[in-house]
């Protein structure tokens, strides 16, 4: 499979999610981070791969999966890269690479998961709940169908669903209001004194969720967010977040992200 991003695609992402990053349409931030051209969005990349993935590992599995993915490099628009696969027992391992294979951008797999372990890794006891409005769910289904009209599975719109909130609502405060003497004078999520790059992505799916179309989407969701783990270094900050998906009254998906602050300023 080749996959292949240009401006086009990079701003229906944005558009869709948010995610307005500089390194995603200022040639010169995507220069800081290593980059020849603009920046593809990391979730948007992962759609297809999510897809791809799942629909092979399906075939041969039932059950709760977890799907992860280490994002190694951000990727160039307007450039072709290939996935390639390897399956095994259980387990479905992914690599998205330059076309002559001589540089690995993404590594991850999705492979049979006990749900009910992993809700043991946490304490979602006490965290803060929030309520996604039916309306908004829908309006953002369908927004998301019109773009992405290649993606079947219900979990991967929940989680692209989950990130745009995360960006709007929650990214500011967790990631740059706790950490003001790191931020600099940036006061926002998105910003130029601190670029932030997403580098590890995790969703566990539970059983009852794991093969449901995406035209099944639920009148009611609601979720949770918290920081899990904090890694501080002179010039970066990695913040580990945990998203718990409540789907009509049950914790049905877990998302995991980890996302590292770069300063742009001395």
């Amino acid at each position: 499979m080749r996959l292949n991003f240009d401006k086009k695609s990079i701003q229906e992402w944005a558009d869709f999610s948010g995610d307005f990053n500089p390194i995603h349409f200022d040639e010169l931030k995507a220069r800081q981070i290593g980059l020849d051209n603009l920046a593809v969005h990391g979730m948007l990349a992962m759609l297809p791969l999510k897809q791809y993935t799942a629909d092979s590992f399906l075939k041969e599995q039932l059950g709760g999966y977890a799907w992860r993915s280490s994002l190694r490099y951000p990727l160039d628009i307007d450039k072709e890269y290939q996935l390639s696969l390897r399956n095994s027992d259980s387990k479905v391992s992914f690599t998205l690479h330059d076309q002559d294979q001589s540089k690995k951008y993404f590594i991850g797999s999705i492979q049979k998961n006990s749900f009910d372990e992993e809700m043991r890794r946490f304490n979602f006891s006490d965290t803060e709940k929030f309520h996604i409005s039916s309306q908004f769910i829908k309006q953002k289904y369908q927004e998301f169908k019109a773009t992405f009209p290649h993606i079947s599975l219900l979990w991967i719109y929940i989680d692209a669903l989950l990130f745009s909130i995360f960006i709007s609502k929650h990214a500011t405060e967790l990631c740059v209001r706790k950490f003001k003497n790191f931020m600099g004078d940036q006061e926002q999520f998105i910003g130029d004194n601190v670029l932030f790059l997403h580098t590890n992505h995790q969703v566990y799916v539970s059983s009852h969720m794991s093969q449901l179309n995406i035209e099944k989407v639920p009148e009611t969701i609601n979720y949770s967010v918290m920081i899990n783990d904090i890694t501080y270094h002179e010039d970066s900050l990695l913040i580990s977040v945990v998203m718990p998906v409540w789907i009509t009254g049950e914790i049905s998906i877990i998302i995991t992200m980890s996302i590292m602050g770069i300063k742009t300023y001395s």
